[in-house]
């Protein structure tokens, strides 16, 4: 059977490796060239970054809404972020796509949120909603896409 595609070979050539920073390492990046503003230090988490939404925000059931972040942020060359929508919600029936932040991107996060439930939900202004994992990768390409800057 002939290989149309060889893994090892192409990985060879494609390599990103990603890691996913601590507490710790979150506070020593955030001193130094990850931007989260505004930020209270309770939001840093043990292994992520709590996000705020920016206003109140009904979804009815069965619907969809886009919610931005509180938060301007601003992410490395080495560092991509991988979304979550914190675990409360999802056992009340709400749910986001996967959503990857690209390293280079500043501006305003724009989360869409599934209701999948029967019931409408409101988040209050303010509210933490999202989780970012902020992971460390080698061989990014930096974000310059439509959605660079929003606010």
């Amino acid at each position: 059977m002939r290989r149309i595609f060889d893994f090892k070979k192409t990985i060879n050539y494609a390599e990103v490796r990603f890691m996913i920073l601590g507490h710790f390492e979150l506070l020593k990046r955030l001193q130094n060239d990850l931007v989260v503003n505004p930020l209270d230090l309770d939001q840093v988490r043990e292994n992520g970054i709590d996000l705020n939404i920016s206003e109140q925000l009904t979804i009815e059931p069965k619907a969809f809404a886009l919610a931005k972040t509180r938060e301007w942020v601003e992410f490395p060359t080495d560092l991509v972020v991988l979304c979550n929508l914190r675990s409360t919600y999802a056992r009340k029936g709400l749910l986001i796509p996967p959503t990857v932040v690209d390293a280079e991107f500043k501006g305003k996060l724009v989360i869409e949120i599934a209701n999948f439930s029967d019931q409408p939900y409101t988040f209050k202004q303010g509210e933490r909603f999202l989780h970012l994992l902020v992971e460390k990768c080698r061989g990014a390409k930096p974000y310059s896409g439509k959605y660079q800057r929003q606010t």
